[in-house]
């Protein structure tokens, strides 16, 4: 009897384990493919776009609003002879970790640091930021610019917006060094990236002290300018 029931438990066994054998093995756990912004932000590890200013490509360009401006009496005319491009291969700008260029700060003051627009701000979207804020500028009779002396400034955590990014042109190295390091800065000039939702608004800033005029305009990724307003004030 003894015997019977060994047998019968030894087949049991048996037949068990090739019923496991010919089940299908369990699939490797992959991780997932970063995506095509995370790729061109530096890595996987950073912060999502609707928590960020992301790096965007060409699909995801702004759009400008300078085609639409209607060339009449009082306009501007010089400037809207430019015709920058509203996209480009690379990214509008390219921004490592908790969304800071992947550069050596060039200046640093209380509340910003400071970085070259070289290898942070793609070209094509430099062109789109100079020609609208020349646009802007000869709007109030200011000098415009080239976008040759360019720097990006990040607010740290002893700015008002901490982490704001911003884009700064000046007309000469004096400027420039006048400007950044909190001296007498005569004629300012800077755009301001605007988180709203997931878009990025371009707000403009400029300044001239001997002509005592301030400037402050939006303009949405759409390419709709708001006139004498700032970005947060903005509701579409």
């Amino acid at each position: 009897m003894f015997y019977k029931f060994l047998l019968s438990l030894s087949v049991f066994l048996a037949l068990s384990g090739l019923g496991r054998c010919e089940e299908k093995p369990e699939q490797p756990k992959f991780k997932p493919i970063p995506s095509k912004s995370e790729l061109h932000s530096g890595g996987a590890n950073t912060t999502s776009a609707s928590n960020s200013v992301r790096p965007m490509d060409g699909a995801q360009a702004p759009q400008s609003f300078l085609d639409n401006v209607l060339d009449s009496s009082g306009q501007p005319k010089k400037s809207l002879k430019a015709h920058p491009p509203t996209s480009g291969r690379e990214p509008m700008l390219l921004l490592g970790p908790k969304n800071k260029p992947m550069i050596d700060v060039v200046v640093h003051t209380y509340k910003l640091d400071y970085f070259d627009c070289q290898g942070v701000v793609a070209p094509w979207f430099r062109e789109v930021l100079v020609a609208e804020l020349n646009y802007f500028s000869e709007l109030s009779k200011i000098p415009m610019v080239d976008g040759v002396l360019c720097l990006v400034s990040v607010a740290n955590e002893n700015h008002l917006t901490p982490g704001r990014i911003s884009i700064n042109f000046f007309s000469s190295n004096k400027d420039m060094s006048t400007c950044t390091t909190g001296k007498f800065c005569t004629t300012y000039r800077s755009v301001s990236m605007i988180l709203k939702g997931n878009k990025v608004y371009r707000q403009y800033f400029l300044s001239d002290i001997g002509k005592s005029v301030i400037s402050q305009n939006c303009v949405t990724d759409k390419g709709k300018w708001y006139k004498n307003t700032t970005c947060y004030a903005v509701e579409e």
